[in-house]
Formats: C-alpha cells, sequence, structure tokens
C-alpha cells in the first residue's frame, strides 16, 4: 500500500493558493498534526504562516463551517487534546456552542497571531459568538495597542465588506486614535496596502501628523493611493499656512497625483505664472490647470500649441494639448507627424486627430501597415470612430 507524504504547513498552503481554497482540507490536516506535536516553535510559525495572509483566514472559516469536516476537532476542543491551532480552527466551527467554547478559549491566553481567527467571529451570525469575541477583541486592542492593533487592521480592514464587519473597523479608528505615535508608525509599514491608508486616515483625523510627515509620504510612498492622499493633505496644510516652499517642492516630484494637488495649491495662492509653462505636461490635469493659468495671465495657449506641434520633436504633452483645445482645423498641422520616426509621436498625433475629428482617411489606412503595434491600435480606433 502506498501512503501520500504529509506535507508540511508551508507545502499545504502553497497547494491550498494555488487550488484558490480547494485544497483547504490537506491545510487543515497539517495544521492539525502541527497542533498534536505540541511543538511551541512550530505552532507559533504556523500561526504566523497563516495570518500573513488575511484572505486565508476568511477561506479556513467557509471551509470550516461544515461540522462534517470537524467532527475531530470539535470533540478535541471539549477534551484535553486541543491545542491552540485546533482552538482557533473550531472557532469556525458549524456549532456555534462550539464556536463560543473556542473563542473564549482564546481570549483566556490570547496571542497576536490568534487575533485573525477571533476578528472573524466578531462578524459572526449568532450574537452570543460575536458578543463574546467583540468585548475581548475591544479590550485586546484598548489595553495593548502596540501588541494588538497591526495584527487586527491587516485582518479587520479585509472583513469591512462582510456583514456586520463595520464594528470592527470601528473599533479600530477608536484604538488608533488612543494609540501612541509609534504604533501607527509600524502601521505605516505594513506590506497590505490598506493598512498605512488606515494609519495615515487615522493620524490626519487625530490633527498630529506634521508637514514635513505628509511631504515624505507623498515624495517616497510606493501606494500610489497614499501618495495622492498626503500630497493632497500637504497641499492644503501648505496652502493654510503659506508655505510656497513646500508647494514648489512637492511640484517638482515625478508623481502626477501629487503634482496636481501641489500646483492647484500654488494656483490658490496666486502663483499663475509658474504653472503656465506646463501647457506640454503629461499629465491631462495638468495641462487643463495651465491652459487656466494661461487664460489668467493673457497667454494664449492654443496658439502656443500651434507653433510648439511644429517643432522638430514636439512633447507629447504638447500633441495631447492641441488635440484638447484646438479646433477641427488644427489637424492640419499634425498631419507632417504621422511620419515622425518616434512611434510614441505617430501614435500620439493620430489619437489627437480622432478627438479633433479630423481624421485622414487615406493616409490614416496606410497606417494599418505601421510597425508599431501602438500606431496600428491607435489608427483602428480612429478608424472606427470616423466610420
Amino acid at each position: 500500500m502506498i501512503f501520500e507524504r504529509r506535507k508540511s504547513v508551508a507545502e499545504a498552503l502553497q497547494e491550498t493558493l494555488e487550488s484558490r481554497g480547494h485544497r483547504v482540507g490537506v491545510l487543515i490536516d497539517a495544521l492539525m498534526r502541527v497542533d498534536k506535536s505540541g511543538d511551541a516553535a512550530e505552532i507559533k510559525a504556523a500561526f504566523e504562516t497563516i495570518t500573513e495572509t488575511p484572505t486565508l483566514v476568511t477561506t479556513l472559516h467557509v471551509y470550516c463551517r461544515s461540522q462534517r469536516a470537524l467532527v475531530d476537532v470539535g470533540l478535541r476542543l471539549t477534551g484535553r487534546g486541543a491545542g491552540p491551532l485546533t482552538t482557533a480552527i473550531a472557532a469556525s466551527h458549524g456549532n456555534g456552542r462550539v464556536r463560543e467554547f473556542a473563542v473564549t478559549k482564546l481570549l483566556a491566553s490570547p496571542r497576536p497571531e490568534m487575533l485573525p481567527f477571533l476578528l472573524v467571529r466578531m462578524t459572526d451570525w449568532a450574537s452570543p459568538v460575536r458578543d463574546v469575541a467583540r468585548m475581548g477583541v475591544v479590550r485586546l486592542l484598548h489595553d495593548d495597542p502596540a501588541t494588538y492593533l497591526r495584527p487586527a487592521a491587516e485582518t479587520m480592514l479585509h472583513l469591512r465588506r462582510r456583514r456586520r464587519g463595520g464594528f470592527g473597523v470601528q473599533q479600530l479608528y477608536a484604538a488608533a486614535y488612543d494609540a501612541p505615535v509609534a504604533v501607527l508608525d509600524q502601521l505605516m509599514c505594513s506590506v497590505t496596502s490598506v493598512v498605512p491608508r488606515f494609519a495615515f486616515e487615522a493620524r490626519t483625523r487625530r490633527g498630529d501628523l506634521k508637514l514635513d510627515e505628509m511631504v515624505r509620504v507623498a515624495l517616497t510612498n510606493s501606494d500610489k493611493s497614499l501618495r495622492a492622499r498626503a500630497g493632497e493633505a500637504a497641499a492644503r496644510e501648505a496652502v493654510w499656512t503659506g508655505r510656497v516652499d513646500v508647494l514648489r517642492k512637492l511640484a517638482a516630484c515625478r508623481y502626477g497625483e501629487v503634482r496636481i494637488s501641489a500646483l492647484t495649491g500654488l494656483a490658490r495662492l496666486g502663483h499663475w505664472n509658474e504653472i503656465v509653462g506646463l501647457l506640454d505636461d503629461r499629465s491631462t490635469l495638468i495641462r487643463a490647470l495651465a491652459r487656466d493659468a494661461a487664460r489668467r495671465t493673457g497667454v494664449d495657449a492654443v496658439g502656443w500649441y500651434r507653433s510648439a506641434v511644429s517643432a522638430a520633436n514636439p512633447s507629447l504633452g504638447t500633441i495631447a494639448g492641441l488635440a484638447e483645445s484646438g479646433r477641427q482645423q488644427d489637424g492640419r498641422l499634425l498631419y507632417p507627424l504621422l511620419s515622425h520616426p518616434a512611434a510614441g509621436v505617430r501614435a500620439q498625433a493620430v489619437g489627437a486627430l480622432r478627438i479633433l475629428d479630423a481624421v485622414p482617411v487615406d493616409s490614416m489606412s496606410s497606417m494599418l501597415e505601421d510597425p508599431s503595434r501602438r500606431v496600428v491600435r491607435a489608427a483602428l480606433k480612429a478608424l472606427g470612430t470616423r466610420a
């Protein structure tokens, strides 16, 4: 008889993830074996492996709702053979009394790595289970935010869309408002994007986030959404305090979502001359702002575009700007660009002609044989619009 080799927790986790949760039973078996071993280090490592992926906790929860799948778990929990992993798994048992008993046991000896299993139970459909979990988690968050706030945020923000998930998110904010700054700084380092966003929002609402910190996040953070929020908050603060130097620093960064907030701030302070030079910017919003600045300062933006597209190597922003503000007859200025050596310029010119409704059908048809796929796609779109 051939026996299948028993998989480690890491191997079982990989199989579960690759099967999109369909092989989660393999992971349950591996976790139960680790729990029976009683090896504290191995048990802790198993918890950490699971809770690194918030979606996995809900996958386990869905699987474990089948009472038949956890008959052994329930029996061990009510006896003396249940370790922390078995107890955590039992917290998703199909029987409400088993779930409540498991939650009570988890709260009797709480650990940060167990928290995600308790958080799922805060959304439980049975009020006795839900109430016990909620009271326990609230106490942990407020008594020891340094230990529990980060693991709570990692999972609870994932669960916020679940029915009854709003209560847990409210408690996260309540705990964050009273937590030390160092704890929220730890949240900013999370690799789960929603957690730094939550921490930044909490700090912003508390009103203790300094302008220099906002600028640092806006200029260096890898999350586009968070950069945009930080840039907007920093620009708003800079406008209120008259910090033109900060606005200029933000306006010089490479991220468009940050630059637009900074330039809008400069506009509010009347620095139109610093904005009008961005008529050919790569950002649509910034070009629009620059055209408004041109109007206020007496600069003929359309005339500038008409002249600029006739240069040997017009920028893509210049071509787009003419399309956004020019007229149909301006299309003839773009015809020479259809044979430009740069594929990007050719494609941008085709797109601009489509917007101006000035597509030369004969020339455009020949561009369907262009060596650049980008140009061909633009030509097909232009001809489709024309048709």
